[in-house]
């Protein structure tokens, strides 16, 4: 990772672990690891917070899954990748998944609440 991307993720993050630049043993790259994945479930919880609203909303099942909104966030996403320096090969399952998760998981809710 070169120093601009390695400073603005230090600048914009609050992290109680080392920096990956600063690990000196597996403990200390473990505890950076569990650290980030507290956070991305905080996060992806949130996420799924976003999906019920959207299954509140949507006034029709036929308009939960939007594939032109796919195509935004995963645009969106890929921009974001290259700004940090994440490996496209890394964000792009993960986030194809993630999205096909979500929406699996907004019919369900649409479902639920109008069945």
């Amino acid at each position: 990772m070169d120093d601009v991307r390695h400073d603005k993720l230090k600048a914009e993050g609050d992290f109680a672990a080392l920096d990956p630049l600063d690990c000196k043993t597996m403990l200390d790259v473990r505890a950076g690891v569990d650290e980030i994945d507290r956070m991305l479930v905080a996060l992806i919880a949130r996420r799924q917070g976003y999906m019920d609203a959207a299954a509140r909303i949507k006034p029709s099942r036929s308009v939960v899954r939007d594939e032109a909104r796919i195509n935004q966030v995963l645009a969106n996403v890929k921009a974001e990748a290259e700004k940090y320096g994440l490996s496209w090969a890394i964000a792009e399952p993960v986030w194809r998944e993630m999205m096909e998760r979500c929406i699996a998981y907004e019919f369900d809710v649409w479902d639920a609440t109008r069945g």
